[in-house]
């Protein structure tokens, strides 16, 4: 008999921290979003960037090159993959999967991730990835 082994995800359940407007933070609410394969079954700390930054931006890369550190804070967080994510949350609320496009394009690429405040979410294990219907 073949043993599946249980999908980890979190279910965001309250509006996560973060810089982006509330309208667009309380989107998540409601979806379940994997956890990066490599992520542990437990909230992590780490450092997270707040504040929005643009790699392309004159201004970001003058900060950049002149040494300016971005504002970070200490969260106690999950990881997932950024672009799964976005794509989950475009099913959800195009409106705000929209905004994280022209605010946050980069977030868009394979290897970047997204960190959400364990205080907003709850760990789960299923047998198959959610659907995720609103």
């Amino acid at each position: 008999m073949a043993y599946l082994t249980p999908w980890r995800g979190i279910r965001i359940d309250a509006t996560p921290q973060g810089e982006a407007p509330i309208a667009i933070r309380q989107a998540w609410i409601g979806l379940t979003l994997p956890l990066l394969e490599t992520a542990p079954s437990e909230p992590e700390t780490m450092i997270v960037e707040i504040g929005f930054r643009n790699p392309a931006g004159v201004l970001s890369l003058l900060k950049q090159r002149l040494g300016f550190k971005p504002p970070t804070a200490i969260w106690q967080a999950y990881s997932v993959q950024a672009a799964s994510a976005l794509r989950l949350l475009e099913n959800h609320s195009p409106q705000a999967a929209r905004w994280w496009q022209r605010n946050t394009p980069w977030l868009f690429e394979p290897a970047q991730v997204l960190a959400f405040n364990a205080d907003c979410c709850e760990l789960v294990f299923v047998d198959r990835l959610p659907a995720n219907e609103p």
